[in-house]
């Protein structure tokens, strides 16, 4: 890898397509009224979407013309999909021998270690993408059609790649909320945002499991049964919480059917997709908090999505329970964690809640009137790159919307990759000091 570090070479490929897309979104025939967004703007709504995050300060269907939302949708595509996993694909494509270096790299970028499946792995995740994508276009047309005219199909590819990549972006000014008591919207927005979030890794060992391996005996890799086991642990507590939260509040209205639609929708999409079937802005405290752990949450490793991940919180979570207990090693679902990876969760865990402090302090010495929850909120879902809002966005000062953009960089690339790029450093010849008995607690 010689001095090249990886970290800083994926940071840099997210960066330079951030560049060129603010660029792109700050020319006149960007924008409607033939201007183009202002140069804060145009960096925070090309972060935003490079980072698949969703935050947005103006209305995306109102505001660009078809140039500006196809550049932002091709920003979502990058970005959801990594720029070097990209590079690697259309090299590969072209005959071009992949470097270890460049192997190296895709890894970091991939949070994927197989070497020797790289390569097939990347190869999947295009098809995935394109498969799932498409599928997810063709049930939106019809809904979207029924509304739009043939605008619909339009509509209807751009919302499919912006829930597959997890990335929030609506053409629509309300989110989704026109389509809560929709089942075929929901249904279709709530498989593409949890397959996007799954991890490329997870759905190619599930793809292998139910469509390659039929009848003979294999196993799902312990990393694929962890994702679904959170997963699904979240979206089921997140949807009952969420109901009993709002019950008498957003929900107080709506017919039953529709409650627990709404309700299932507001768990999924926290976990880093951004669209909402509600006004999150009228959402209780209590709601906006519990919405707050999820978007910290996030998503799952190799995925488009944020956060600190499943896998890292549930590592978290049952460390604690080893502690607890009194046991010498973390033991999850059968298997051990080695020290190493407990090591870098809670790294991982706490960087991250560094940052998300820090980030909540300085927005309040610019933002002074602005109530804490919400910009808790804002700055959780800048970096768990969601995109939900109470609707602050807009009205936030330019150098908070520099600040939101660096902490949804960050949140797309950030810890983990500082993680990475330490534990790559020379390691000095082992030293043992003596043992210092500390009390804590």
């Amino acid at each position: 890898m010689g001095k090249a570090d990886p970290s800083k070479i994926v940071v840099g490929s997210f960066v330079l397509v951030i560049l060129a897309g603010t660029m792109l979104l700050a020319l006149p025939w960007a924008t409607v009224d033939g201007r183009g967004l202002s140069l804060v703007n145009a960096l925070f709504t090309a972060t935003s979407a490079t980072c698949v995050t969703g935050l947005t300060v103006v209305d995306t269907g109102r505001t660009f013309t078809p140039f500006g939302q196809i550049t932002i949708l091709l920003l979502i595509q990058i970005g959801g999909l990594g720029v070097m996993t990209l590079s690697t694909f259309f090299l590969s494509m072209v005959g071009r021998r992949i470097s270890l270096r460049g192997k190296i790299v895709v890894q970091d970028a991939l949070n994927y270690y197989d070497m020797e499946s790289l390569l097939e792995l990347i190869r999947y995740i295009l098809i995935f993408t394109f498969l799932l994508e498409m599928a997810g276009a063709l049930l939106l047309a019809y809904p979207f059609c029924e509304r739009m005219g043939a605008m619909g199909i339009y509509a209807a590819v751009f919302h499919a790649v912006s829930a597959f990549c997890n990335a929030g972006f609506s053409l629509f000014s309300d989110s989704l909320v026109s389509f809560k008591g929709n089942l075929l919207v929901n249904g279709t927005m709530m498989g593409l945002i949890v397959m996007g979030g799954l991890g490329f890794p997870v759905l190619l060992d599930l793809y292998k499991r139910f469509f390659v391996f039929r009848g003979e005996p294999y196993r799902l890799r312990f990393q694929t049964k962890l994702v679904l086991t959170v997963t699904a642990f979240l979206i089921v507590t997140g949807a009952a919480a969420f109901l009993l939260f709002e019950m008498k509040n957003t929900l107080a209205p709506l017919p039953w059917g529709t409650k627990v639609l709404a309700s299932l929708f507001q768990a999924v999409t926290p976990r880093t997709a951004g669209f909402n079937t509600l006004n999150t802005g009228a959402f209780r405290e209590a709601t906006l908090f519990f919405i707050i752990f999820l978007m910290f949450v996030g998503a799952s490793p190799g995925g488009t999505g944020g956060g600190i991940k499943t896998t890292t919180a549930a590592i978290v979570l049952f460390s604690i329970r080893s502690i607890l207990r009194e046991e010498r090693e973390v033991n999850i679902l059968g298997r051990t964690i080695p020290p190493r990876i407990v090591s870098k969760a809670f790294a991982i865990f706490f960087l991250s809640a560094a940052l998300i402090f820090m980030t909540v302090l300085t927005l309040l010495l610019f933002e002074p009137n602005m109530p804490l929850i919400k910009l808790s909120f804002e700055v959780v879902s800048a970096f768990g790159t969601v995109g939900l809002s109470t609707g602050i966005t807009p009205t936030l000062s330019g150098i908070s919307k520099v600040i939101l953009s660096v902490v949804m960089l960050a949140g797309r690339v950030g810890p983990l990759t500082l993680v990475l790029a330490m534990a790559r450093r020379e390691v000095p010849p082992e030293i043992r000091y003596p043992e210092a008995q500390v009390m804590v607690g």
